[in-house]
């Protein structure tokens, strides 16, 4: 058994993908293919949803093996035609479909086996790991519904540790997420951007490679859990859509409209194709907690950072809540106004809008976020509301380094009231700390400048008592596994007590 555990962990290190996106109570959808240029494309090959029934071990993972545990297959065989799609269209030599299974059970775990058909014999290429959402939230006995929230992942460095600190935690039955957000910055495309203009096919091939190798790294957590992402700025290139302020990386685009078009339109089919990624996505755990996902990137236009028909449906959510509602954005509101260089969320009107509904709303919101290269809780009344607005910020997943370190920062706490901006009607109140990510600084490693912040991610655990909602966050190094527990080290500091939420 144990050989054969060996020989099933070296057969999934291939470079083939499988993410899950999306899970609802009763279906789930798939990303499948392969990025890598090298990679054969499968003739006949198929998908294989199986139950799960003693968790996410891995030696349970043996499960996926046993034909009478199967629940559904999509079998895709060469004489019916090839269902095979290319990411970019220039590109003929990387491929990928997207799949849904439907009429699962809610709460149920499964697994979802790649397999390839060689010599008459089905051969698994790869595996996912995931559970449908439950019919509402879990009360204190049983295990939280529990989300992952990351963001920033610069790839030189990270070696693939954040996505084995992922697993470590996905494999603990009482830690580990149900779903995933990722919030922004999966890809750094803009850095080494190129010194000369690219044509179309060039700029594909260059951000095809990116997601290549991000995509590599974060294997561990793509296969987990289903993953919900939105895209920030280095999806495309430093403070997109605007070429405002110097940046080396970008003089090239600013010289060239033709090469500015070609990177924006290949950029952009990444984050659509690859991510999966809408601009305004929501689901509900039964009558507990709502969820609101908001791409407030990709839509930026000088007078809002949505568009007008996105940010109707944005307000809406937020006036329509019977729940407590977690809202999932690529830049903090807990913010002060941006730069040339940078913008942020109180540059554009839209944001006093969107503050002014969450102040006459019925319920409190969770801001789940990335972007800063920092991580940090605060908590704020809105206005003369008794509403709460409880912010998360984690970043990064991996630091920028050498002459791109000098971007790492470490955690801001204004004490300035909020909004930090005028925003008439909303009245400025005393902004709670609750917690921030350690920083590091060692003066012998010369690949991080200055001090940054410790690679980390999130996780947000949720159940409900006979008073409401209850929420804990907790904080976990993403480059250091404690080998006494398995576990990735708890941030040092981060000690946040449980947040009760109306």
């Amino acid at each position: 058994m144990a050989n054969e555990t060996e020989n099933r962990r070296q057969r999934l290190t291939s470079n083939y993908v499988l993410v899950v996106h999306a899970v609802t109570t009763t279906s789930v959808n798939l990303w499948v293919g392969a990025l890598e240029p090298s990679i054969a494309k499968p003739h006949n090959w198929r998908l294989v949803l199986r139950q799960a029934n003693q968790g996410f071990s891995q030696e349970s993972a043996d499960e996926a093996d046993d034909p009478a545990l199967d629940v559904a297959k999509i079998e895709h065989l060469k004489e019916d035609g090839d269902v095979w799609k290319r990411p970019f269209d220039k590109l003929n030599k990387r491929f990928y479909c997207t799949e849904t299974f439907t009429d699962l059970t809610p709460g149920q775990d499964y697994t979802v086996a790649f397999e390839a058909r060689n010599q008459g014999q089905w051969v698994q290429l790869e595996i996912a790991f995931f559970s449908t959402l439950p019919v509402g939230l879990p009360d204190a006995t049983s295990k939280p519904f529990t989300v992952g929230v990351g963001s920033c992942f610069y790839t030189k460095h990270d070696g693939g540790r954040a996505g084995s600190a992922y697993e470590a935690l996905f494999k603990d039955e009482d830690l580990r997420p149900d779903i995933t957000f990722l919030a922004g910055d999966q890809v750094y495309v803009d850095i080494g951007l190129g010194l000369y203009p690219l044509n179309e096919e060039d700029c594909q091939d260059r951000i095809a490679d990116h997601y290549a190798e991000s995509w590599a790294l974060l294997r561990s957590v793509l296969r987990r859990g289903g993953t919900w992402m939105l895209p920030d700025d280095h999806e495309y290139w430093n403070n997109y859509p605007y070429l405002q302020g110097f940046n080396p990386y970008l003089v090239t685009l600013d010289l060239s409209d033709n090469f500015k078009n070609h990177w924006e339109r290949a950029a952009k089919t990444g984050v659509e194709v690859i991510q999966q990624v809408q601009t305004m996505r929501t689901f509900m755990l039964g009558q507990d907690l709502a969820f609101c996902l908001a791409d407030l990137r990709s839509e930026r236009f000088d007078d809002g950072f949505v568009s007008e028909a996105a940010f109707v449906q944005l307000i809406d959510w937020v006036k329509g809540l019977t729940t407590p509602g977690v809202l999932v954005i690529p830049q903090p509101l807990i913010a002060d106004k941006g730069n040339e260089k940078d913008a942020n969320l109180p540059d554009w009107q839209q944001y006093n809008q969107l503050l002014i509904a969450i102040q006459n709303g019925a319920h409190d919101i969770v801001v789940l976020t990335g972007d800063v290269h920092y991580g940090r809780v605060a908590q704020v009344h809105i206005g003369n509301s008794t509403n709460k607005l409880v912010e998360v910020i984690t970043s990064p997943m991996s630091n920028l380094s050498e002459l791109n370190g000098v971007a790492a920062s470490t955690p801001k706490q204004p004490r300035k009231k909020f909004p930090f901006v005028n925003v008439p009607e909303v009245s400025k109140n005393k902004v709670t700390y609750l917690g921030k990510v350690s920083t590091e600084q060692k003066w012998w490693d010369l690949r991080f400048p200055v001090r940054r912040t410790t690679e980390h991610f999130m996780t947000v655990a949720f159940h409900r008592d006979a008073e409401g909602v209850v929420m804990q966050i907790r904080a976990w190094e993403a480059r250091n596994i404690v080998k006494k527990t398995g576990l990735p080290k708890p941030v040092r500091g981060f000690n946040i007590p449980p947040i009760r939420l109306n």
